[in-house]
């Protein structure tokens, strides 16, 4: 079973048609949702995408999409929030991508098979321990 993990940006992309990566993070959206895909998204970055919905009063339209498309919301704990410390460590990283970064490594820390990070954030993908291939339309973002 895979797992694509989302860093907020992909899934900002595609809920605003005005963004410069909204088709690439709707190929995203479209892969990921192959059954036998799991769908996670850390609770800081879904915090991320939530602040212009809730600016905008839309926040429940973005909490029934993600719901629909069945994205597991990863909470921070202790020992997640270790690991994005240590990622920001590493890298440099702000603090969100951290969480995406990290909870990539928690996924594969546990042993899931196919293991992706969907980011338009080089500094992101370059901090992610592996690189399977791109999504299997060809034409979304690189993925780590």
């Amino acid at each position: 079973m895979g797992v694509v993990v989302f860093d907020s940006d992909v899934l900002i992309g595609f809920l605003n048609r005005d963004d410069a990566h909204h088709r690439q993070a709707v190929t995203w959206m479209r892969d990921a949702a192959a059954p036998g895909t799991r769908r996670w998204l850390c609770a800081v970055n879904l915090a991320e995408i939530l602040i212009g919905p809730i600016r905008a009063g839309v926040e429940d339209r973005v909490t029934q999409m993600l719901t629909h498309l069945d994205v597991e919301t990863i909470p921070v704990d202790a020992g997640l929030a270790r690991r994005a410390a240590a990622v920001r460590a590493e890298t440099g990283l702000k603090l969100p991508d951290a969480f995406a970064v990290a909870t990539t490594r928690l996924a594969t820390e546990r042993g899931l098979d196919d293991v992706r990070l969907a980011s338009f954030d080089g500094d992101v993908l370059r901090a992610t321990p592996s690189t399977p291939p791109a999504p299997p339309s060809g034409t979304g973002p690189a993925a780590r």
